[in-house]
């Protein structure tokens, strides 16, 4: 299964089973410098993809962030993202987190 996640996602809570796949989709114009990263990690969570999807072919258009994780152990994990420029140091100017609560797989 994979859930998608947007902005308006931000401090709520899912529930997923291992293997799940969680794809979280926020905006993003890279020509600016900011980007979005992954700010806190957790064992429970896999990054399996991060590309950058452009909105139009004009050269410094805008799009879309898209980082997928894969659910790989059960419990509680916190998925933080900031939006800064890879050198500078500080508060982001934008947050994005989500509480993954990963179920263990079902038996069948």
């Amino acid at each position: 299964m994979t859930i998608e996640l947007h902005p308006e996602n931000s401090g709520t809570s899912r529930s997923v089973r291992i293997s799940d796949l969680t794809t979280v989709r926020l905006p993003e114009n890279p020509t600016t410098g900011y980007r979005w990263q992954l700010d806190s990690g957790d064992a429970r969570l896999k990054l399996v993809e991060d590309r950058f999807e452009g909105a139009g072919t004009l050269p410094g258009a805008g799009g879309e962030r898209v980082l997928v994780f894969e659910a790989v152990r059960a419990g509680s994990a916190r998925l933080r993202l900031a939006k800064r420029r890879s050198w500078e140091k500080g508060k982001p100017v934008e947050e994005f987190s989500v509480e993954l609560i990963v179920q263990p797989q079902v038996s069948a």
